[in-house]
């Protein structure tokens, strides 16, 4: 049994190390992806004109109508003075043909109070410039850039082998025989010595002492990445999570999903109501609408902040009408965890010592990959030689 857990072990290992590595390093950057990426382009983001914030529905406007070949999709609406809305807006459909305009997705950013453009970037441009780079790294760490859902699913699968690959390891570094704490004992140390000796120690301890941090982070990758195929299934095996909004509409024929009629402002103002409604305090930081499936989507709080996740209302994109809601804190056990995976992700579920500690554990995490990888080379090399000696 401990020989299959060790090629386990070894080829999960192998097949995972490069993702690993690179969802690690990214991983630590976007620690701080809002903070590194107002410092890197602070034009975007301050806002000096005084006076009242105009409605959202304004800013939306005003991009719509400097832009006509763009519509937007999501916004971020600041409740902080000085600080710019941001609107994503992507390529409406041709009349004459049917199909998108041929412009690329745009990122906006407007001062609030007076709907002057600030800045405007291309999202998920490759690759190092300033205004580039936290949006590709971003676009990376989730999906490597692949085109569809090609990048989730390779991501998603990989995050599958790691929470496996957890336990495997875990199981691996628990003694044979008696007596059983002085011996695993031995497996928490680095004891050190020549290069393989030392890269196997740290590969083992550090395995051990980060296990409880690595697992979580492991777990939130499946939840972020196959959600709905593979997280909330397993869950609700346990305690029963409803269908989102966004799933129970996409199993709808699109006839009965119905036209838009509502606006931005619209959609506001009834998040507004049902919010103060549902005892929401939280201002309405983010809102969004899904062309697909005819619904508004409004976040309340900033950014990912929240440190029990943020609560969100849906709304019908025709008659206005509440689809839904995930109140953060609120809902069975298994839709509470959910609404966790994101705020622990980030580390931002215990504020900025969570985001220092998943900064330092995403380089951990290519420090891992890399000694994984050089300890099965050196085992290689000697199978190899030996082979060879044998054969002389």
């Amino acid at each position: 049994m401990r020989s299959f857990l060790v090629l386990l072990h070894r080829y999960i290992g192998l097949a995972t190390a490069v993702f690993l590595l690179l969802a690690g390093i990214t991983g630590s950057i976007l620690a701080f992806n809002h903070e590194l990426d107002e410092w890197l382009n602070p034009r975007f983001y301050a806002a000096s004109a005084e006076g009242q914030r105009l409605p959202p529905g304004d800013l939306v406007d005003a991009v719509q109508s400097a832009h006509p070949k763009l519509q937007v999709w999501y916004m971020e609406y600041p409740n902080e003075a000085g600080h710019t809305a941001l609107l994503a807006a992507v390529p409406r459909n041709d009349p004459a043909t049917g199909k998108p305009f041929d412009e690329r997705n745009q990122v906006f950013y407007l001062d609030p109070a007076s709907g002057e453009q600030k800045g405007q970037r291309y999202w998920g441009e490759c690759c190092f410039q300033r205004e580039n780079f936290i949006p590709f790294v971003l676009e990376f760490h989730y999906n490597l850039t692949l085109p569809g859902n090609w990048g989730l699913l390779l991501m998603g699968l990989v995050a599958i082998a790691w929470v496996i690959d957890c336990f495997i390891a875990l199981w691996l570094t628990l003694p044979r025989g008696k007596p059983f704490w002085k011996k695993w004992s031995t497996a928490w140390k680095i004891k050190g010595g020549h290069a393989y000796r030392l890269n196997f120690d740290l590969h083992r301890a550090g395995g051990l002492w980060l296990w409880l941090l690595l697992l979580p982070i492991a777990v939130s990758s499946v939840a972020m990445n196959l959600p709905s195929q593979v997280f909330k299934p397993v869950v609700s095996l346990f305690s029963p999570i409803e269908p989102s909004v966004y799933e129970a509409r996409s199993r709808m024929p699109v006839e009965e999903l119905g036209i838009t009629r509502l606006s931005y402002q619209q959609a506001y103002e009834r998040a507004q109501q049902e919010g103060k409604r549902l005892g929401l305090t939280a201002p309405i930081g983010e809102l969004y609408y899904s062309f697909e499936y005819n619904f508004y989507g409004a976040g309340f709080g900033q950014h990912d902040t929240e440190a029990h996740g943020k609560s969100w209302l849906f709304f019908h994109g025709t008659d206005g009408r509440l689809l839904g809601q995930e109140i953060a804190g609120e809902g069975t056990l298994g839709e509470r965890f959910y609404r966790l995976q994101l705020p622990i992700h980030g580390g931002r579920i215990i504020g900025f010592t969570g985001q220092v500690m998943i900064a330092v554990l995403g380089v951990l995490i290519a420090g891992l990959s890399g000694t994984g990888v050089y300890i099965w080379w050196r085992k290689w090399q000697a199978r190899r030689s030996s082979k060879a000696r044998r054969v002389v």
